[in-house]
């Protein structure tokens, strides 16, 4: 005899979990007018099913800041200001870690603690 299998807290992937669906027999016009105006859409979105998929069709400098030349430039110009802004939190760091050591030094933390022998 198998031992009984208890429900686990995790989603099992292997199964679906089981789910309840209520039907009505009550048809509502306006469920039945939403449902005709989104076949309609999506209809009119894939090209009418029966032509295919519709091709994509990319701007071609249509507008500012579309070209290839811009683009790269923008790029550079924001590497360049994120390497700047790393540069200049590199530099603040640092100097707060000198600060640091020179208080450390100066107050009397170095004197009792770091600088007594080793036991």
């Amino acid at each position: 005899m198998k031992a009984p299998r208890l429900p686990s807290p995790f989603r099992n992937v292997r199964h679906a979990p089981r789910s309840f669906t209520f039907r009505s027999s009550h048809v509502d016009a306006r469920a039945m007018r939403w449902k005709e105006r989104k076949e309609a859409i999506e209809a009119e979105v894939t090209g009418n099913g029966s032509s295919g998929p519709r091709k994509v069709r990319f701007r071609q400098g249509a507008g500012p800041g579309l070209d290839r030349t811009t683009r790269v430039q923008a790029t550079l110009a924001a590497r360049r200001r994120a390497m700047l802004r790393s540069l200049v939190i590199l530099v603040v760091l640092l100097y707060a870690a000198w600060r640091g050591l020179l208080w450390v030094e100066t107050t009397d933390f170095a004197r009792e603690y770091l600088m007594t022998p080793a036991p």
